[in-house]
């Protein structure tokens, strides 16, 4: 499926919780049309925030699976590994399988195999957005390789205070050095 709507953005985008919720609703109305999940798995920790928002606009249940390549916001890995496991109960079922982002797929793709290995009938994909040139889930909001800012993690609690997150503040160091 094509991007639901392209953004008008520089090099980083900061999405607002009205933007999350614009997205999610466009996302829901598109699934909605195409298939009908009867479970949605949400990947932790970003990726439950859009499929539970997901889940309460199509009144579907809500599990949550844990895949990641970091251990306390810090890269400790290749690859994604299953930290939280897949529930059993998308066996026979069909499934939705949802992130924030896909930058390469993987994450989403070791999700859907983990769904399909509990006897998922069918899954599917979608996240808020997308990388250009890479893997696509089957469903995503928008296309972009800006820094895209969540409103959930633009600012961290760090010494009693809440600061720019310092991945952000890194990253929108670097771009402002080009």
């Amino acid at each position: 499926m094509a991007e639901l709507n392209p953004p008008e953005s520089g090099p980083v985008l900061w999405l607002s919780w009205q933007d999350v919720m614009d997205i999610c609703k466009r996302l829901a109305l598109a699934i909605d049309r195409e298939y009908d999940p009867e479970i949605i798995v949400g990947i932790a920790r970003a990726g439950v925030i859009p499929a539970a928002i997901i889940s309460c606009m199509l009144r579907k249940e809500f599990y949550p699976i844990r895949l990641s390549r970091r251990w306390r916001d810090r890269l400790v890995r290749s690859r994604p590994q299953v930290l939280v496991p897949m529930t059993d109960d998308v066996s026979g079922k069909t499934v939705l399988i949802v992130d924030e982002m896909s930058a390469t797929g993987e994450t989403l793709r070791l999700a859907m195999k983990e769904a399909a290995k509990k006897g998922a009938r069918r899954v599917k994909s979608a996240a808020l957005y997308v990388r250009p040139g890479t893997w696509k889930p089957h469903w995503y909001g928008l296309e972009t390789d800006a820094l895209v800012v969540q409103p959930w993690d633009a600012e961290v609690l760090l010494q009693g205070r809440f600061v720019l997150h310092p991945e952000y503040r890194e990253a929108t160091e670097r771009i402002n050095r080009w």
